[in-house]
């Protein structure tokens, strides 16, 4: 065994000293000397010895504890409290420590062995989404909880490369983060939102008992969920309950509204709820103003339904039910003077309805304009594209010198902006849906006029906002404004037939969605001058559109609970359009109460849905990220397939049906 640099240093001095030692000792006694030398020498070679025992118990000392430390080691790897795997490209073992083994176990698996594919142990195991990064993510399996952590082990001498493993139980923590989570609170604004409808006529006993219900299964149903209520207004309330009690709530689908509703005044008016709801917030101040904005949205689509914000996004309940009528104009009245001030303060004023513009939208347009008209401030309508709406719209005005270059493009309109310029927008409140999106980011002032239910997605910071969901069309509102705009502004002949024109449309010939305001606009236009033979003409159609109809109602497809579907064929000019009136003709069959066309656009899907009054197919179309009214909406879907599209319209259309069957007090309410 070699020597260590340590020892033939001390040699070398020890040796240098004894031979100087030895030298001086020759002069004066040589046998002394060689005595000495010898002696030297037995030293030497005994302590050569002893240095060579010595580092052999030291190399068996060291190899013992290297093997002890092996074995730690891999005890250790065998028998963390994680579980560590190594697994190729395609999901199969090459090494496993005994906690995933134990795992398997806890699988029904008699043993785990290489080579096997992981899938065995979690059947939804992906080791595509983890292959060549780092990262790591939580993964539950039943009721229990995995941390894993992954990362590609990359050698340059292997025949492949391999990702390793590291799978922790965090069952427990992750148990009392969801109980945490289950026990933060909730803010929910309740308000009875047709309460002056409902007292309207009646005495005061009558009036106190209705209240006193109303007041009473709410607290009930707070007091249900371990909740704290308190009412702050003759129809306002506030409750406080933790997100468990949400939970529980949203899965009965707010059975509250049901139960309310089912409430009765001496006038037939049923008593209905909008709530707003809103949890995750950080704060409690920023819980109660998300749980404001929620009622207001609430409020917005037409009131009976329930908002809540949760997790990042919006969810809906309820609003089955129609939209009451006001019967009172003052809100109207008052809107109409602050939009002649607005108006008044404007240089240009810039109208839009939404894109793919129809006679409710165009008619609606020309209303507001025509109030621009009549302060004198120069005013222009501006249209998505030219299609077979616009163009019959504009034939008829053509012989109208105010409306040449009246209507113009987004491009054009976008070089007109100025400094003080207000947007009308009409006949949508959704930013994406209107015909100049870009517009709205550079004008600052905005007036919002709409009849259609509030949705998530919302024009922002418009400087007013007159949205009435009861109203029949955007036509009718425009009208009821123009009564009180000026008592001096006159409409002449096609101005009135656009307005009329676009209720016609919007209430299927005064057949739908249609109440005493709806009359007495259409009356005050008559009076205008609006001239139904026009109206008449507007609508017809040509030879090939009557041809594609007919063929849409040959496929048609009749399910259970009313519902129609049916598909529109490729390769059809205005397949928007045709599937409207396809979907309209369709909601005549005896017994239908929904009706579904599907229509192929360049880059998806669209879908024109049809109702009767007793059920709100709204809210089918807000699934696919669409919305419109409670009888008539839409949907377009970028990317999408016709037949999954199909197959999930078929699915929604059926749980709603169910849900509404199994809900007697809608029907009830609705009667």
């Amino acid at each position: 065994m070699p020597q260590g640099p340590s020892f033939w240093f001390d040699t070398r001095v020890y040796l240098a000293v004894s031979a100087a030692l030895l030298m001086i000792i020759v002069f004066y006694n040589r046998y002394f000397a060689i005595l000495g030398i010898i002696l030297l020498f037995v030293l030497y070679m005994y302590g050569k010895e002893r240095y060579a025992q010595q580092q052999k118990a030291l190399n068996a000392y060291l190899s013992t504890m290297s093997q002890t430390i092996d074995q730690a080691t891999g005890y250790a790897l065998q028998n963390l409290p994680v579980a560590i795997a190594i697994v190729d490209g395609e999901g199969r073992l090459h090494w496993f420590n005994s906690v995933l083994a134990d795992w398997a176990k806890g699988e029904d698996l008699e043993e785990l062995q290489q080579g096997q594919d992981v899938s065995v142990v979690w059947p939804e195991f992906s080791i595509a989404k983890m292959w060549g990064k780092s990262g790591h993510y939580i993964k539950s399996v039943g009721e229990k909880h995995y941390q894993i952590i992954h990362k590609m082990l990359r050698q340059d001498d292997a025949e492949q490369e391999l990702l390793i493993l590291y799978i922790t139980d965090i069952s427990t923590s992750e148990q009392e983060r969801v109980q945490c989570s289950m026990s933060l609170p909730v803010i929910a604004h309740i308000q009875i939102d047709n309460y002056d409808d409902v007292l309207s006529g009646l005495t005061d006993k009558q009036r106190s008992v209705i209240l006193a219900e109303v007041n009473n299964l709410l607290v009930e149903w707070v007091s249900e969920l371990n909740g704290f209520s308190k009412k702050y207004a003759e129809d306002m309330f506030l409750a406080v309950f933790d997100r468990q009690a949400l939970m529980k709530v949203m899965q009965d689908k707010f059975e509250i509204l049901d139960r309310v509703r089912a409430i009765q005044a001496g006038n037939r008016i049923p008593v209905t709820l909008s709530i707003g709801v809103a949890a995750d917030e950080a704060t409690v101040g920023e819980l109660a103003q998300r749980a404001q904005s929620g009622l207001d949205l609430a409020l917005g689509r037409g009131g009976d339904q329930v908002t809540v914000h949760i997790d990042g996004k919006v969810q809906f309940y309820g609003g089955k039910t129609k939209a009451t009528e006001k019967n009172t104009r003052v809100k109207a009245r008052v809107v109409a003077q602050a939009i002649k001030e607005i108006i008044g303060d404007a240089d240009l004023v810039l109208v839009m309805g939404h894109t793919n513009e129809d006679f409710d939208s165009l008619g609606a347009a020309i209303g507001v304009a025509k109030m621009a008209r009549h302060l004198e401030r120069e005013v222009y309508i501006v249209v998505s594209q030219a299609g077979v709406t616009f163009n019959k719209l504009q034939d008829l005005l053509e012989e109208y010198e105010d409306y040449q270059n009246f209507f113009i493009t987004p491009e054009e309109a976008a070089d007109m902006v100025r400094t003080n310029t207000l947007l009308c927008v009409v006949d949508t409140h959704r930013p994406e849906l209107t015909a100049a999106p870009e517009l709205l980011e550079r004008i600052e002032r905005t007036v919002v006029i709409d009849h259609h239910r509030r949705s998530e997605s919302f024009i922002t910071n418009p400087f007013l906002v007159y949205l009435e969901p009861s109203a029949s069309s955007t036509s009718e509102l425009v009208s009821e404004l123009l009564m009180y705009f000026d008592i001096k502004l006159d409409l002449t002949r096609m101005e009135a037939t656009a307005l009329y024109s676009g209720i016609v449309v919007d209430t299927k010939n005064f057949a739908m969605q249609t109440g005493v305001r709806t009359f007495e606009a259409a009356s005050f236009l008559r009076r205008s001058g609006a001239d139904p033979t026009l109206v008449k003409h507007l609508f017809r159609v040509d030879f090939d559109i009557v041809k594609t109809r007919a063929e849409i109602m040959r496929n048609i497809e009749m399910l259970p609970g009313g519902v129609v579907i049916a598909t529109c064929p490729p390769h059809v000019s205005n397949a928007q359009i045709v599937a409207a009136q396809a979907a309209d003709d369709m909601l005549r069959i005896e017994g239908v109460r929904m009706s579904f066309v599907l229509f192929p656009l360049e880059d998806g899907v669209g879908i024109s849905a049809r109702s009767t009054e007793d059920v709100n197919v709204q809210m089918i179309m807000e699934e696919f990220g669409g919305g419109g009214h409670q009888t008539m909406a839409g949907a377009q879907l970028k990317r999408a397939n016709m037949n999954e599209v199909k197959q999930r319209l078929l699915e929604l259309s059926a749980n709603y049906i169910r849900e509404s069957e199994e809900n007697e007090s809608d029907t009830a309410a609705r009667s």
